[in-house]
């Protein structure tokens, strides 16, 4: 008994001595460390000052480039004057608790002694670039991969005494393609308010610089943003499901620009496919798995109309079709992709390849359009397709006819400017079925596509929703896709150095 007590004292008195040399060379070490540390994060947030410099000049001017001195945006003099106290330390985040526990133990003066203003004055400076795809003497080694005419690269350098950092961030204007859903205003051009409804499911990135309306619970699986809070029906109890977040102080968030949508027609014109009248359009995958599309414009609308039976019992069918015109037989592969009229487009069939279809006046879409490889079963699928509308893009009263089904499948980004997507007559002709929608809508005024009950929240005519979102849109666009004004950050990436003496 006596030899084990001996043994287990002389075991906790050598643990306790391990542990008192441990905290001595800890805080021999804290001094050096900490000192180091604090430079590095000076020499951070004076990086910092000039990328969040360059980003505001970039919101005010979208085509600024140039250089950017700390000296215009930093006072070094205020920096280097302020407080070492340990608990400021902890209070910006320099130190934690116990560090500080530590250097209370010793002489904080000393410990940063080399970074006061006085005898040891501190080296301040830096400076920051911006780059684009025309600059010279790009700096090797960037991350940016391929460079196109919507990238800038801000690269910061600056020193805080012997810590050097070097902040590397790539700015990209996004496309609209990015949004699962997006509005100027969740009121229809009418200014009716149109609300999301029970059974609703909304994937992906959604905004509106309008006011969300709900009823009941509908399910969003993506980040759900707007400058205002949403709205709930008065009569059904609303709780809608924010699956992914959601933040309601968000930022406004402006509509393609007509210099957007110039671009297209000129890549239209260069090697694409331009027309100056209406079109159909009927994309589809022939037997050698090639992408075509057929295009039929010209002619002359004629319209017939059919009756049988006599008296009250007499009905009688109207068809129009069009007589004469030119049909052109295009290969995808074998141009940039791009379709543009300055009439209306009707479209429908099956894509395979990268498309955009943009029209001056109209979209309408006549049944199911969908992806020659679903990208949601098979990641390699390459079949894209953006529909831009300088109008409105309709979704055809009878398209859920098309494959003798009541719903209908679209894959594709949509862009309507003036104003909606919307289901032609959603009012009338009972409960059809699901609009499933691979891809977003971005629109100035909300469509409607369907009606619902006030006080049970049931649909009773036209559509539900169901608006997938296809994650290739996060770095994958259509050809020629209408961009943002304002830049995201696609990377930031920074670099620690000590200055060699």
């Amino acid at each position: 008994m006596g030899k084990s007590l001996l043994f287990l004292v002389t075991g906790l008195t050598i643990v306790t001595g391990l542990v008192q040399v441990r905290n001595a060379d800890r805080i021999a070490d804290i001094p050096t460390v900490t000192t180091e540390y604090f430079k590095a994060q000076q020499a951070k947030n004076l990086s910092k000052s000039l990328i969040d410099n360059a980003v505001e000049t970039m919101k005010a001017n979208n085509d600024w480039t140039g250089t950017i001195e700390l000296t215009d945006v930093v006072d070094t003099l205020a920096i280097m004057k302020k407080s070492t106290d340990g608990r400021k330390l902890l209070a910006l985040g320099l130190i934690d608790l116990e560090e500080l526990e530590i250097l209370e133990e010793v002489n904080l003066s000393n410990l940063l002694e080399d970074i006061q203003l006085g005898s040891h004055p501190l080296d301040m400076n830096g400076a920051l670039t911006s780059y684009t795809m025309a600059s010279e003497n790009i700096p090797e080694n960037n991350s940016v991969g391929t460079w196109d005419e919507y990238k800038v690269l801000l690269v910061s350098k600056t020193n805080y005494d012997d810590i050097e950092v070097t902040t590397e961030v790539l700015m990209q204007r996004d496309s609209f393609s990015k949004y699962s859903y997006m509005t100027q205003s969740e009121l229809s051009s009418s200014g009716s308010r149109i609300w999301f409804m029970n059974g609703d499911n909304i994937y992906g990135p959604i905004h509106t610089n309008g006011e969300f309306a709900m009823a009941g619970d509908p399910s969003f699986y993506g980040l759900v943003t707007s400058p205002n809070d949403y709205v709930e029906h008065n009569t059904i109890a609303t709780d809608p499901n924010f699956y992914g977040g959601e933040n309601f102080n968000a930022p406004t968030k402006s509509s393609p620009s007509s210099y957007e949508i110039n671009r297209i027609v000129e890549a239209a014109n260069y090697d694409g496919k331009r027309y100056e009248s209406d079109i159909d359009v009927l994309f589809y995958t022939d037997n050698d798995g090639e992408g075509f599309v057929d295009v039929s414009y010209g002619g002359v609308e004629q319209t017939n109309t059919t009756c049988s039976g006599w008296g009250w019992s007499r009905t009688c069918t109207t068809t129009t079709s069009i007589i004469g015109g030119t049909q052109e037989t295009i290969e995808i592969a074998d141009i940039n992709g791009v379709i543009s009229t300055s009439g209306k487009a009707t479209v429908v069939g099956q894509v395979h390849g990268e498309v955009t279809l943009h029209s001056e006046e109209e979209i309408t879409i006549l049944g199911d359009l969908t992806y020659s490889v679903n990208p949601t079963s098979d990641s390699s699928s390459i079949d894209l397709l953006g529909l831009v509308s300088e109008g409105d893009v309709v979704l055809d009263k009878n398209a859920h006819k098309y494959t003798g089904s009541q719903d209908v499948d679209i894959h594709a980004a949509i862009v309507a400017l003036n104003t909606s997507f919307y289901v032609e007559d959603y009012s009338s002709g009972g409960v059809k079925g699901t609009i499933n929608l691979l891809g977003g809508i971005t629109q100035e005024n909300r469509g409607a596509v369907g009606t619902f009950n006030s006080s049970s929240g049931n649909i009773v005519s036209g559509y539900s929703k169901n608006y997938q979102y296809d994650n290739r849109l996060k770095g994958t666009i259509p050809p020629a896709f209408p961009r943002e004004a304002i830049f995201s950050i696609v990377y930031w990436k920074e670099e620690i150095n000590k200055i060699s003496e």
